[in-house]
């Protein structure tokens, strides 16, 4: 929970500035994988890009962040101490488990969602494994993140996931392995979608407009979310090699990071203000892939 200094004159503008925002219905909501991995490879410049990271996401003025791959230890501990006084969390986002010797990483499948608002719930389902799963599928422990977000008397849910990686039909096939058991999990879940909710996070899927993913069709169609980027150009690349120095000369540009959204089943309505690539500093970038910030309002 956010701490501020114990006065009341900060306590009524902090209590003020919620008050307008709830009125207001505005919510800035953001994806970005950090590339925190647990074991830092040539070039990947743990140390600068950890340092730097939590003043980075605190200039985007998000109220959500979803967060991905924050798997390294030091990272978690620098962004929930740079990051608590001005956002909520509810999970013990300290959590260490023990990969090899003196390897750690986190408990949560490498994800993290901060909400300027308060967090009144948050589970975590891990995507099932099998005999045929990797074993850097079975170690990063990949899964979902719902978290309930309380926006006045609305409660919002947020899901924040990160798919299975790979451009090549195998891997296509375990991500919609993945989508469908959140699929089925959210379905059991009692009066789900009488709140907004907002699917967020990275799928490591094309874009339609760079190339069709089956999974990005089964989100859209079968769950009935919306992209809230439908037509893209070169500058909603979130990987991309010709700005971005972390990602490899052959990978393909195209988008791997989405909001999706969907409105709740009373007749609720969330309007897209705005929305473009973030953290997408092209001298100095943060991660291996640039964030997605949408400005929305609920109506």
């Amino acid at each position: 929970m956010p701490k501020y200094e114990d006065t009341d004159i900060v306590r009524w503008y902090k209590e003020a500035q919620h008050q307008e925002k709830i009125q207001s219905g505005l919510l800035n909501v953001m994806s970005y994988n950090t590339w925190g991995l647990p074991i830092e490879l040539k070039g990947h410049d743990h140390f600068r890009r950890f340092k730097s990271m939590a003043d980075s996401l605190l200039l985007t003025n998000s109220d959500i962040i979803a967060l991905q791959e924050t798997f390294h230890p030091v990272l978690r501990d620098h962004l929930m101490k740079m990051l608590s006084k001005d956002y909520y969390t509810f999970s013990d986002y300290r959590c260490n488990r023990s990969i090899l010797p003196y390897v750690e990483m986190d408990c949560y499948g490498g994800l993290m969602t901060l909400s300027s608002l308060p967090v009144t719930s948050e589970i975590f389902y891990p995507y099932p494994v099998n005999e045929t799963s990797s074993i850097i599928e079975k170690t990063g422990g990949k899964g979902f993140l719902i978290t309930q977000i309380s926006h006045g008397r609305k409660c919002i849910n947020i899901i924040n996931t990160h798919l299975y990686a790979g451009d090549y039909p195998k891997a296509e096939n375990i991500r919609m392995e993945q989508i469908k058991y959140m699929h089925k999990v959210i379905q059991h879940i009692p009066d789900f979608y009488r709140n907004e909710t907002i699917l967020l996070g990275d799928f490591n899927v094309h874009h339609p407009d760079v190339e069709c993913s089956v999974v990005y069709d089964y989100i859209v169609s079968d769950m009935g979310f919306d992209d809230s980027k439908k037509s893209i150009n070169d500058n909603d690349f979130t990987c991309d090699h010709k700005t971005n120095k972390y990602v490899a000369a052959s990978e393909k540009r195209t988008k791997l990071d989405y909001v999706f959204l969907k409105s709740d089943l009373n007749d609720g309505k969330i309007d897209i203000l705005n929305q473009f690539r973030a953290m997408d500093n092209k001298k100095l970038p943060m991660s291996d892939h640039f964030g997605w910030q949408v400005q929305i309002r609920l109506l």
